[in-house]
């Protein structure tokens, strides 16, 4: 007997280790709509195709001091970061989860379940959904098309919602993934305020000028 529960725990000790909260990385009531053109802030869904969303999630309680970008609304979106490698290092433990395409229907997206970590099994968590519009199939690719040829894609942030989460370490029921589609509350993907390239190498030049005039001084 007591081997056999020596067993059972040197099986479910590592499971119950490394398992995390599940969740169902869906909406239904709070859509993704886009600006209807660069010079048109009214909304509209985002096409199936059109677009993407990111779950980006940390345990409850861990604020996320940097966010995103800001949205101003009829100016746009406001970035605050090319990257999204860029942005969650600015953010310590809040990490990148799950990308789906608008796949379901207009402004909609399903990604099945999703693992969250770093999170113990059953845990609530914050999150913030992160979005674009076009081909890209990622937010670092999406900016610099917008960097390249304004307006190529549309960008955007949620709030931040908190959800409790699944419990798959459950000895013979795991509790299901919890959906979010109920605290999901909708983003809003709008033409993007980035910097024209040359701004930016002119921006970049002035400031390598006055450090040289500094040090010359």
């Amino acid at each position: 007997m007591k081997k056999a529960l020596t067993l059972v725990s040197l099986i479910a000790g590592p499971a119950m280790m490394f398992a995390q909260g599940t969740v169902v990385f869906e909406n239904l009531t709070g859509l993704v709509p886009q600006w209807a053109s660069a010079t048109n802030s009214s909304l509209t869904p985002v096409p199936v195709g059109g677009g993407y969303v990111q779950l980006i999630a940390s345990p409850r309680g861990n604020p996320l001091l940097h966010p995103l970008g800001v949205y101003q609304g009829s100016s746009g979106f406001l970035p605050g970061y090319s990257s999204l490698a860029g942005f969650l290092a600015a953010n310590p433990g809040w990490a990148d989860q799950a990308t789906a395409a608008i796949n379901a229907a207009p402004g909609i997206f399903n990604n099945g379940t999703v693992t969250i970590w770093p999170l113990g099994p059953g845990a609530d968590a914050d999150y913030t959904v992160i979005g674009w519009t076009g081909p890209y199939a990622t937010y670092d690719a999406a900016y610099a098309a917008d960097l390249a040829n304004p307006n190529s894609s549309f960008l955007g942030m949620s709030a931040i919602a908190t959800t409790p989460t699944g419990d798959p370490t459950l000895f013979g029921a795991p509790s299901a993934p919890v959906n979010l589609k109920f605290t999901f509350q909708g983003m809003t993907l709008a033409q993007a305020i980035i910097p024209e390239a040359t701004t930016v190498l002119l921006a970049g030049l002035g400031a390598v000028l006055l450090l040289l005039s500094r040090r010359l001084g």
